[in-house]
Parts: C-alpha cells; structure tokens; sequence
C-alpha cells in the first residue's frame, strides 16, 4: 500500500541554516522539496538559496578528490561481511567532524598513499586477465596449424598467411589459388590440411612484394585469416605457437601474486577508503542541497516530504536541538499536489516482486492519494499464468528451478524479485494441472491415476480442456470481465480522490456497461416469471445511464474507450488460445515418442519436453503481464512523477 506523507516547512533565521540542513542531513528522513523551480517561476515570493564562494571551492575540491577516491575503491573488494561496522561508524564520525581544511588534508595524505600502488597493480591484473582471454583464444588455432607452418619455411622475400576454411568449401581452393596466381604473377602456393571434421587449415605462401595486394584481396572476400596480437606477428606460426604456450604457462603466476597483492590492500585500506568516499559524497550532497532552499532577506524556509510517522520524531529533534528559534509547520497536501508527491510503498515481502515489475512495465510508481495495485497484480498474474500453463510436471520443474536459483543466487536482488514472482506462478500451473488433469501432456485419468469427479450439469473434474473448449472460453472470458469491472470501479475511485469527477463518470459508465449486461445475461437465462421483465427493466435503466454517463462526459474519446473495453475484455481468450496449444503441443509430443521405438521415444520425449518447458514459461509470463498491466492496468493506473528519496547521509540513519 502506499505510505500516507506529510508535507513540512521548516522556517527559521539565517544564522541556523547549516544547522538545520546537517540536523535534516543527520535524521535522513525529509524528501527535499526543490523550491528553485517554483521560485523561477514567481509562484512563490521567496528568493533562491544560493552557495557561498567558500563552499562552492571546497565542494569543487572534494568532488576531485572523490573522483580520485572512486577510481581507488573501485580497484579493491573486501566482502560486506568481514567488515567491522562499528570501527566504520567510528571513523566516519571522526572524519565528518573536521573542518573542510583537514577533511582534504587528511584525505590528500591517504590518497597520496595508495593510490599510484593501487592503480598500477589494477591495471597489471587488467592487462594480465586480457592478455590470458586473448592467448586462450590464440592457442587452440595455432595448435591446428603450427604442425603444417613447420613444413613451410619463409625467408625475407617470402611472406605468408594462414587461413581456416569450413571443410564444406575446401573446393573453393582451387579458386583461390587462381586468383592469388594472378595478384601474384604465379608467385604463390596454398599448403591446406584438414584439422578437424569441419575446419581445414591453410598457409598461402607468397613473394613479399605483392604482399598488399594480397592482404587487401583477402580482406576484400572476407576470408577468415589469423591474425596474431601485434608481439607475435613477425613471428613465425610454429614459432609464436611456442611462445604463447610459455606465456599462458607463466601468466597465472604473475596474476595470483598480482591479485594477492590487491587483497592486502584491501584489507588494510577498504575500510578506511569507502568510508573517506561516503563523507566526501554526503559533504558534497549538503552543499548541492543548498540550492533547493528558499529565503528572504532574515530568514530560510525550507519543504519537503516524509511519512507521517515520521513527522513527530523530526518536529521533536527540531524543537530539542533549536527550540522557538526554528518553526516546523505540517501544509495540507491536496489533490493539486498529488503527482508533485513522493511516493513509497509499504507492501508485505511476497508482494513486493510484483511491485518492482509494476514500477518497471508501468514507467514509475501509482500517483499519490490512488489505490496501489500490487496485491491485486501478485494475485491475478500466477492466475493467469496459471490457468495458461495448467500441467503439474511442467509446473513442478519450474518451481524446482525457482527454488534452485533463489537459494543459489541469494545476494542477487534482480534475481530474488524474478523468482519471487515466478514462484506463485509455477504453484499455480501445479493446482491448475490438477483441475485439468494434466502432467507432460498426459491425462491422468486416462491413465488411471484420478478419478473424475461430477460437478454439475455434466462438468466433471477435472476437466479436459482439450476435448471441451466451451468452457475454457467462458472462463477467460469470464476473469476478463471480472478484472476490467474490478479495474474500472478502481479508475472510479482514484477519480474521485484526485478530483477528477469527467474521468469518475466515464469509468462508472462503462462499469454501467458490464453491470447493465450481466442483469439482461442472468434475466435471459437464469430468471423466470414475473421477476424477468423486472430484471430486464433494471438492466435496460443501467444500460441507458451508462451510455448517457459515457457520451455525456467522454464525448468522442468516450465512445473510443467503449470500443477498447470490448478489445481488451476479448483480449482475455489468449489464455485459451495459449493454453490450448500448449496442451495440443503437450500431448502431440506424448503421441510422437509413443509412436517409436521405446529408447528412441523417451529420448525424443525429453527433448522436445524440455523445449516446450522453455516456451511454457516465456509465453505465459508475456500474455500473463499483458493482460495484467497493460489491458487491466490502463484502467486505472496514474504514475507518480516522484519515488521518495530522503535526504540522508550514506554513513548516517537511513530510512
């Protein structure tokens, strides 16, 4: 859900200013308002706050210090784990304590310490990695062809290349020999021999002189030369062959010694370095602050955002810190403010996945003051997706393959929040495999592993959806109208909360729509006697102040919209459409393996399976987040301009 927030301002004398912004700086839980703007634009009669030439020179300074700074850190690595937090704090409070003299004193001094010794083992073990990739590379071809170059003996008025050719054009020789014959004047040879089942090795020896009419001409046809790293070019092929064995033998040595060296000054220094980094960035971060502020001729004023619950906390450590002399004033937030707001959402840790995807897909957070969708999207996309996949083996590998990677990968965020999202998912093409009583295409009442169970009106469980289509579709459908009259009763509300009553009629209208077609649907087939007419009665009312709601305040757009909700309902057969030919897929898989001979079946069956696997999660993820975030989600969704981020200090409280 999203996190109610207070609107402060801060107003107080001159003379307290940095006091209060290193407070605020301190406590990390005020988003800055950027008054500049408003200002610029004379909506408010305040004037800029603007840097001293003091601070703008030291801000100048420690920005080249810290760009300094990160080139260093960046060389070294020390594990989160084996870091000392408290003698970090500690250092940090020492380091934030001392004036901008002795912060770029002391900081200078450290520097000057480690940073030639840390840039020239960074860049030998850079050097050292990519020579190592590039000699990998190298070896295994000239150790194709070094047994033909040392048949081939060239002296100053020779030169020669060597090529690899796919076997399947080997024929294509003879060619190339008549044209280097000419470039040439018959002053060239072609030794080849075949390395492998596939590549066959090939030396052009020819005079020197012709030399660039050659290189030009196979550069011109695109043949696949080797070309050697520039030390190793005037060499001979057998000759660099030896050479770059003794150097691929030699350099991990060198490497290993390199990277211990990095170690040691990791421990001896990370601490200190990223800790030096953090004051520099968080002094550098007050001072670009400034600028954000507004004041008169006596006094600053200073707005922003932050959650309710944070309001007493900071009015409390105002009033402690500068009782009567600093005012703390909480605004009214209206609808007008709603987009300007910050946003931060408060959702338990399952939703949380669907959260990041809905910022990802939707371009931002909901706008302040609507309704956020997350926990309706974590239940309706595994639905979906569900209802799509619907087979318990298939279902069963992806949740094992989920639960793999989310304890292998158990650091990685991007990876935590794909399989959390995931996770549901494949659980619910598991219980949707029950319902249809599907495992790798197979039927399992056909094999005798469940028993149907009738339900009514000749609908058993569970239920082939292969040999009855019918109510697949009445189900896809029947979820489609579901979630876009759940979507446009939402678009209703959050219309109402922003103030936009155009926007809250048009949706109520095409909810009348559905509303009004489900009273005439269930009065045709449910109802009898004298409670049809009245039925039909209300629905054709509903039907008529919908359609007047619709065109009365939507105008044109809102018979677009109408037409839109029609396609986006019908949009709801994909999960049909998708989950049937997934079955059919299934199932024609089980038909050809049974069809062969048993090894070669199960064979076939496993491979073909495993294709289907990878297309049964990637093509029922794609139609599961349409459906969700672009059919549902246009409903109703409002992004936010502004993500909450509080203005806080890296080594201080974080919010």
């Amino acid at each position: 859900m999203l996190v109610p927030m207070a609107k402060v301002e801060l107003i107080g004398p001159k003379n307290r200013f940095y006091d209060v912004v290193s407070l605020l700086h301190d406590i990390g839980t005020l988003h800055i308002e950027d008054l500049s703007k408003k200002i610029n634009k004379g909506e408010i009669p305040l004037d800029q706050m603007s840097v001293v030439e003091g601070q703008a020179a030291e801000k100048e300074r420690m920005e080249d210090l810290l760009l300094r700074l990160r080139s260093i850190v960046k060389a070294l690595s020390l594990p989160a784990e084996t870091i000392d937090e408290v003698e970090r704090e500690k250092q940090y409070l020492q380091l934030w304590s001392m004036d901008a003299r002795e912060l770029a004193q002391e900081v200078t001094e450290v520097i000057e310490q480690v940073e030639d010794r840390t840039s020239s083992l960074a860049q030998a073990q850079s050097t050292m990695e990519a020579e190592l990739a590039l000699l990998a590379r190298y070896e295994p071809i000239l150790h194709k062809i070094q047994p033909l170059a040392k048949q081939i003996v060239t002296t100053g008025t020779y030169d020669s290349v060597a090529l690899l050719v796919e076997r399947r054009y080997k024929g294509a020789l003879e060619e190339l020999k008549k044209e280097l014959d000419e470039i040439t004047k018959s002053q060239c040879e072609i030794v080849s021999t075949d390395v492998d089942e596939e590549t066959t090795a090939v030396i052009v020896v020819f005079a020197r002189k012709y030399s660039d009419g050659v290189h030009k001409f196979l550069a011109m046809e695109n043949v696949n030369q080797i070309r050697l790293p520039s030390e190793f070019q005037d060499m001979p092929f057998d000759v660099a062959y030896d050479h770059i064995k003794e150097r691929r033998a030699s350099l991990p040595k060198r490497l290993e010694e390199v990277r211990t060296e990095l170690h040691d000054m990791s421990v001896k220094w990370y601490v200190k370095l990223s800790t030096i980094r953090d004051v520099l960035s968080d002094k550098v971060e007050e001072i670009s602050a400034i600028p954000k502020f507004g004041q008169t001729e006596y006094a600053f004023v200073i707005t922003g955002w932050l959650p309710v619950e944070h309001v007493k906390p900071l009015r409390r450590a105002v009033v402690e810190r500068f009782g009567t002399d600093v005012i703390i004033n909480q605004l009214e937030i209206d609808e007008h403010e709603f987009e300007e707001t910050p946003v931060a959402l408060n959702n338990p840790k399952w939703v949380q996945p669907s959260e990041w995807v809905m910022g990802f897909l939707m371009g931002g957070k909901p706008q302040y003051g609507t309704v956020d969708p997350s926990l309706v999207w974590a239940l309706s996309f595994p639905l979906i997706f569900g209802m799509i996949v619907g087979d318990i083996g298939y279902g069963a590998i992806m949740l094992g393959i989920i639960l793999w990677m989310r304890f292998k990968f158990k650091d990685n965020k991007g990876v935590q929040m794909a399989t959390g999202l995931m996770g549901p998912a494949a659980t619910a093409a598991i219980i949707f495999g029950f319902f249809y009583g599907e495992f790798f295409g197979g039927i399992l009442w056909e094999a005798g592993v469940i028993q149907k169970i009738p339900l009514f009106g000749g609908f058993a469980l569970p239920y082939n959806r292969e040999a009855s289509v019918l109510p697949l579709m009445a189900m896809a459908l029947g979820l489609g109208v579901i979630q876009m009259m759940f979507g446009l009763i939402l678009g209703v509300v959050n219309a109402v909360r922003t103030k936009h009553l155009k926007h809250a009629w048009v949706k109520g209208g095409l909810a009348g729509l559905f509303l009004g077609g489900i009273v005439f649907a269930v009065a045709a087939y449910l109802l009898s006697g004298a409670v049809q007419p009245v039925a039909q009665i209300l629905g054709a009312i509903i039907l008529v102040v919908s359609v007047y709601a619709v065109l009365r305040y939507g105008g044109f757009m809102g018979v677009i919209e109408t037409l839109e909700l029609v396609s986006n309902t019908a949009s709801y057969i994909r999960i049909m459409a998708v989950g049937l030919s997934d079955a059919i897929f299934a199932s024609a898989i089980n038909k050809m393996a049974e069809s062969m001979p048993m090894i070669v079946g199960i064979i076939v069956a496993v491979l073909f399976h495993a294709l289907h696997l990878a297309l049964a999660a990637f093509t029922p993820t794609i139609h599961a987040l349409r459906l969700n975030f672009y059919e549902l989600g246009q409903k109703y969704y409002e992004t936010s301009k502004s993500e909450y981020e509080p203005f806080h200090k890296t080594g201080g409280e974080e919010s």
